[in-house]
């Protein structure tokens, strides 16, 4: 245990986790649905965050019976807990638009609060500020917590500990979590790092194990809100899913699953409420790696900005270890024709698939991948910024563990703002982003008329922009070749100002959007706004001032046919910003006084050592 001697300390901790105190919510509304025992939703309206429209949080609670099709054989429940906020402008009439953050295990939630909700928590973690280029501005918008285990989201409640720094002193092994009946009754005191609280089940077993899982239980979900929650009142049921990072997972299999539901509802081979998805969008996300991972070499050497984080000859291994005969394209495609073969509806039970994605998935992390934080001290998430990176903010996290915070949002649970259980799933036991052919659900969509705008912050090694342009240019449907002759267009933001560059033909846009790491929303969060306001209302993305759905329009962008040749310059690396919430923004020193206990600390920001040495 590492704790903190500091008694002021002691009183931040107490402040945001309470042992043996879950918080119970007051003024809550409870709709039981008829139609299956046990399923239910309870909400209750919000006044934090959001202050010009009307606002929601609650869970949907969904018992295992009303999930079979997702927990088979081991029976669990999910209380999936969602965050509705109505659009600052004619709510009645708006599209509602789903997010899903990403991880996979990151709370949406988060995203309200610090990336593109209605509000920006700010540096005293108590506290927000208006975002006037929220997505709510002329949308309905549902932040969902998913996969369970991630934010406000639970299957079972357990009274646990948490230890901020276990991930980081154990190498990412640990998530730190520790149901208290394990103690046998001596128990550690709570600090500013080790934590008492109400937590979800840690076991495995009670999650989802892979994007496929995570789809139908967000289809579940989406059949009890949609056809039952009293505050959805808009008369447009059109629907939008967009995401971030993970999302370019979740998003595509999701909105996929909604529409092959809405053909069997149809039919009547099914009954249930159709789900009518207009548009997805994706911002800077991992959709198949297939596409995408020959790219990571070139982001690492032969980017916009200038910037070579490896030597020539270590790209072109890099390059070399894609391509080459039982290189990582390879093992990728070995992973999924076995995956067609032994275990076709995706289930992720089958060992001998899940070993050949797990060894595919090793080899190209360690021969493609990871050279970039070998060979230098940049940030996956911004080549601009080095390790550790403060940036984006976490505030969001301590936020949304304040006493009051989780009482106004009527929560039952402390706040998880990544669920390390939901990432070592898909990570570290079925290799999901390996076995996942996201490409296949792009082509889907496509064909049955759905927008798709991908958006790509330029700086960003995680999900190279590069690599989202070959996927899109990949991609097969009747627009194809009008896509991939469509040119490049600047994306006008405002009177003054071009965030980015488009290229698009009809419903299909790609997007890059300069000065931007992964998270483009907190980097350009008026670029942003606009690109997903023209998305969501079928306009195209360069001006918003055209028609431009599906594949028939007439509409394409004209310009050069590379955006390659505008080359950035990279801005100032940022001054380091330890928050306990999030190790990953420490330095060694800071980590080091966080485990001795001679961390000074205000507002959950270790102010010495102020990590000027390293």
């Amino acid at each position: 245990m590492y704790l903190i001697k500091s008694a002021v300390l002691l009183g931040l901790a107490t402040s945001s986790f309470a042992f043996y105190n879950p918080p119970t919510p007051k003024d809550t509304f409870v709709k039981d649905i008829p139609s299956h025992p046990g399923l239910s939703i309870e909400y209750k309206q919000t006044a934090i965050c959001e202050t010009t429209a009307k606002a929601w949080a609650g869970y949907v609670h969904m018992p295992s019976t009303y999930l079979e099709d997702v927990v088979g054989n081991n029976p669990y429940n999910v209380s999936m807990f969602f965050w509705y906020f109505e659009a600052r402008n004619n709510p009645t009439t708006a599209p509602t638009a789903v997010w899903l953050a990403g991880g996979p295990g990151v709370a949406s939630t988060l995203s309200a609060g610090s990336e593109n909700g209605p509000c920006n928590v700010l540096s005293d973690s108590n506290s927000t500020e208006a975002n006037p280029w929220s997505l709510n501005v002329h949308s309905n918008v549902l932040y969902i917590d998913q996969p369970v285990g991630a934010g406000f989201s639970y299957n079972s409640l357990v009274n646990s500990t948490y230890d901020m720094l276990a991930f980081y002193v154990s190498g990412g092994m640990d998530a730190g979590i520790t149901p208290v009946s394990t103690y046998n009754d001596d128990i550690p005191g709570p600090n500013a790092t080790f934590l008492h609280g109400l937590l979800p089940d840690q076991n495995p077993a009670h999650s989802p194990n892979n994007t496929v899982f995570a789809a139908r239980t967000l289809w579940h979900f989406s059949q009890a809100w949609f056809g039952n929650f009293p505050e959805y009142k808009t008369k447009d049921k059109s629907i939008g899913i967009w995401g971030n990072s993970y999302g370019g997972y979740w998003v595509p299999r999701t909105a996929a699953l909604f529409l092959q539901q809405n053909a069997k509802i149809a039919s009547r081979k099914l009954t249930g409420v159709k789900l009518p998805v207009k548009t997805i969008g994706i911002t800077n996300g991992c959709v198949d790696v297939l596409y995408q991972a020959d790219y990571y070499a070139d982001m690492a050497y032969n980017n916009t900005y200038g910037f070579q984080a490896v030597p020539q000859a270590v790209y072109e291994e890099m390059k070399n270890n894609y391509t080459k005969p039982g290189g990582c394209r390879d093992q990728i495609q070995t992973c999924r024709d076995l995956g067609v073969k032994l275990d076709p509806l995706e289930t992720s039970s089958n060992e001998e698939v899940n070993s050949a994605c797990l060894s595919a998935q090793a080899y190209c992390f360690a021969n493609v991948n990871i050279a970039f934080d070998v060979l230098s001290d940049r940030s996956d998430f911004d080549i601009a910024h080095t390790k550790p990176d403060p940036f984006p903010s976490s505030y969001a996290d301590g936020f949304f563990n304040q006493d009051w915070v989780i009482r106004e949002m009527g929560a039952r649970v402390n706040f998880t703002a990544t669920s390390l259980v939901d990432t070592n799933i898909f990570l570290g036991l079925t290799a999901d982003p390996f076995r996942r052919a996201g490409m296949l659900d792009v082509e889907y969509l496509l064909k049955h008329k759905v927008n798709i705008a991908l958006a790509y912050g330029d700086r960003d090694y995680r999900c190279p922009w590069i690599g989202a342009e070959a996927l899109s240019l990949a991609a097969n449907w009747t627009g194809a070749k009008a896509f991939r002759n469509a040119g490049y267009e600047y994306v006008t933001t405002n009177s003054s100002y071009q965030g980015g560059v488009v290229r698009q033909h009809g419903g299909l846009s790609f997007t890059r959007i300069f000065q931007s790491g992964h998270d483009v929303s907190v980097y350009q969060p008026e670029t942003t706004y606009q690109i997903f306001n023209r998305a969501m209302f079928g306009k195209d993305i360069a001006t918003g001032r055209k028609l431009a759905t599906g594949d028939s329009c007439g509409y394409s962008s004209k310009g050069p046919s590379s955006s390659f040749g505008i080359k950035q310059k990279l801005p100032p690396v940022p001054p380091v910003e330890c928050y306990i919430y999030n190790g990953d923004s420490c330095t060694e020193s800071q980590l080091s006084a966080l485990q001795d206990g001679s961390a000074v600390i205000e507002n959950f920001i270790v102010v010495k050592p102020d990590g000027s040495q390293g």
